[in-house]
């Protein structure tokens, strides 16, 4: 799973508000939108309502609402998806009221398919159940699991400058898949939530997460800078395999209390609460240096074996520990609103191998101010910081905290007759004590680092007529070096596009003959990314076609979508060990579905 990257900076995920480990992005892997009953994306630090683990988000966070059983209802609806790709997934979500006090909730989902690049295969399952009991008005107590297993023979990349000049069969693997065993990514995570309503208004939220990750990882890659191609065979690489091991255990509590009252003139909305998180984490991997044998990846051969699984020779040992407190208060006096939150926070950092126990302190601020122009039309602007704990840090002085900040400026728009809405907003954000090369000891870093991005977004949606829905949205993403030691000044961050965008529409019919029957489609559009730092080769920019037809028939919807239709041959950037690797896009594709409701 790659890292998603909001403003240019890499972002965390987050389930029902709290952590998720985001030292290793494998450690959390969402199956699908299944069980999902929304996902928001908090762009820019974070850090005043949220936070753990590592620390606090520098970038944003992607938070994931789970769907919680309702007392009252019953039923649910079952579904089966089947495509391009020998794709097979059948899926379901299901409530059950069993009193007026007690509703369970099951919801998942199984998928099998093979991919467009050869070799690679994989399947998923998922499981989520979930208890509400409700013994009073006021009271509602939640118990709730996930289990989350992953399975696919896992790809590596091809080398980007051969694949980008069309010197290389595009969907080779670039590996032994012969023995390859398949890397193995299982999840485990229970919950209790608590939510009370007191007479005066007041409400207690609480929840307490356990959370398990284990994952076997084997891969086969190229390793230009130990074994790079022959001159007379400049497409021909030898094949190393790999081994990893990884663990984590993650416990995370939070409490807190809103409160709202009026006091100074205006309407206020306290928050104010507590947070826990204990992190461990173990990283183990075995490399010997040792090739298996060689591929030519414009015309690939697959008969070399994996062999032997490399015995572990290489490990991180991390435990992260957080304890913090924080207060919101989002006031509103007539067209003026403001919110100023602060967060205090202790973090106790250890890494077993290079000796680390350092325990940081930080007050992370958040400012922001509203004003009303008109019914539906406010500006706004807002600052806010975040601190995160280095992570796969290797250098000779004890790490010091990654931080960020964040200053927007913006436009909100809700226009309820003319059914209008969206954001326009120009940000700076900065990233500090970035770990860069020590110029005294190539092994290892310093961190004297600092990137900075600039940019304007605009996101808008729009309703002209009942059946007709309109989004637009576009980012200009100015992602650089602002301070380095051996990485230029200037240097564009790796994946971020300057430009990006999409434009879509959906229309349904809402009477008739054809009443039911909705359709739509899109285009998203990607500029040019870079792959890595220094910048030395890149993705061309791209834009893809996407569509969408329904028809509601009773019970049932049959829907039929199809994925890249212009069938654009492109690459995307992706990331294998720091190697300027590609993957190519997913060619044309099409998937139908049938769900019936139950």
């Amino acid at each position: 799973m790659i890292a998603p990257i909001i403003r240019g900076f890499p972002a965390e995920t987050y389930l029902d508000g709290l952590s998720i480990f985001g030292g290793n992005q494998q450690a959390f892997n969402p199956a699908g939108l299944v069980g999902v009953e929304r996902i928001e994306v908090l762009k820019g630090p974070s850090s005043t309502l949220y936070g753990g683990g590592l620390g606090s988000p520098l970038g944003g966070l992607i938070n994931i609402e789970s769907t919680r059983p309702e007392i009252g209802s019953n039923g649910g609806f079952l579904g089966i998806r089947a495509g391009s790709y020998s794709t097979t997934n059948p899926y379901g979500d299901y409530n059950v009221t069993l009193s007026d006090k007690l509703a369970i909730r099951l919801a998942g989902e199984y998928q099998d398919n093979t991919s467009w690049i050869d070799k690679v295969h994989g399947k998923r399952v998922f499981f989520q159940p979930s208890i509400l009991f409700k013994p009073d008005a006021q009271t509602e107590i939640l118990f709730s699991g996930q289990y989350n297993r992953t399975q696919q023979l896992e790809y590596s990349g091809l080398p980007a400058q051969q694949a980008l000049a069309g010197q290389l069969y595009r969907n080779a693997f670039p590996g032994a898949p012969n023995g390859q065993p398949m890397t193995d990514i299982n999840n485990r995570l229970g919950k209790i939530e608590v939510r009370h309503k007191f007479d005066d208004g007041v409400r207690l939220e609480a929840s307490a997460q356990f959370y398990t990750s284990n994952v076997g990882q084997y891969g086969s890659f190229i390793y230009p800078a130990l074994a790079a191609p022959n001159a007379s065979t400049p497409t021909t690489y030898p094949i190393f395999p790999l081994t990893m091991s990884t663990r984590t255990r993650e416990t995370a509590l939070d409490a807190h209390l809103i409160a709202p009252m009026n006091m100074l003139g205006g309407r206020h909305e306290w928050v104010a609460g507590v947070a826990y998180d204990l992190t461990k984490f173990y990283s183990g991997m075995g490399f010997d240096g040792t090739s298996v044998g060689s591929i030519d990846l414009s015309d690939p051969q697959y008969n070399l074996a994996f062999g032997d699984k490399t015995p572990i020779n290489s490990t991180q040992t991390d435990r992260y520990r957080t304890l913090a407190t924080y207060v919101q208060d989002q006031a509103h006096y007539g067209r003026w609103h403001f919110t100023g939150a602060l967060r205090l926070t202790q973090l106790e950092f250890q890494e077993a191998e290079q000796g680390t126990d350092k325990t940081y302190h930080h007050v992370s601020p958040r400012v922001g101010v509203n004003y009303d122009l008109l019914q539906g039309l406010a500006l706004y602007a807002g600052y806010a910081t975040a601190f995160r704990a280095p992570f796969g840090f290797i250098g000779s002085t004890i790490p010091k905290p990654e931080t960020s900040r964040n200053i927007e400026l913006g436009i909100k728009l809700d226009d309820k007759v003319r059914k209008l809405s969206g954001t326009l907003a120009v940000f700076e954000q900065t990233r500090d004590n970035v770990a860069t090369a020590d110029p005294s000891n190539p092994l290892v870093s310093i961190q004297t680092g600092q990137q900075r991005a600039r940019g304007f977004e605009a996101d808008m949606t729009w309703e002209p007529v009942r059946a007709l829905s309109l989004l637009a949205n576009y980012a200009y993403t100015q992602a650089v070096v602002t301070q380095d030691n051996t990485i230029p000044v200037g240097d564009t961050l790796a994946r971020v596009p300057r430009h990006s965008g999409r434009l879509a529409f959906r229309y349904r019919v809402l009477d008739g003959a054809a009443e039911g029957l909705s359709f739509g489609a899109g285009i998203t559009a990607l500029g040019r990314r870079q792959l890595t730092l220094p910048n030395t080769v890149s993705v061309p920019g791209m834009a893809t076609v996407d569509a969408q037809a329904a028809y509601d028939f009773g019970r049932y919807t049959l829907q039929l979508s199809g994925y890249n239709l212009t069938g654009r041959r492109s690459y995307e950037s992706y990331q294998y060990f720091g190697f300027p690797v590609v993957i190519p896009t997913q060619p044309r594709s099409f998937y139908l579905t049938l769900k019936v409701n139950i």
